[in-house]
């Protein structure tokens, strides 16, 4: 009989140890097509609604975006998908 409530314990221990594995992670991105002082606005808000992120900063002078997201929940191609779908191609610093 207690067999039940430790394997139930245990169980519950390991699903939620899933979203402790996952971190925060930084990205800077370069930004292309950004010719006007409102495309940063536009680029941020893009970002802000893909699922997971968290945190965007846009710099027009630099034409790049630092994204702070969720990588058990969002991947780098899909902040590189939506700006490209908005109109402004980008791709991972180096």
């Amino acid at each position: 009989m207690t067999k039940f409530p430790t394997s139930l314990a245990l169980g519950l221990l390991i699903v939620s140890s899933g979203g402790a594995m996952a971190e925060q992670r930084t990205v800077t991105l370069v930004v292309d097509n950004m010719y006007c002082e409102a495309c940063p606005y536009m680029v941020k808000k893009t970002i802000e609604k893909v699922s997971g992120v968290s945190k965007v900063t846009v710099s027009f002078k630099e034409k790049t975006a630092v994204v702070v997201f969720d990588d058990a929940r969002v991947e780098v191609k899909d902040l590189t998908n939506a700006t490209t779908g908005a109109g402004f191609p980008s791709v991972p610093k180096r």
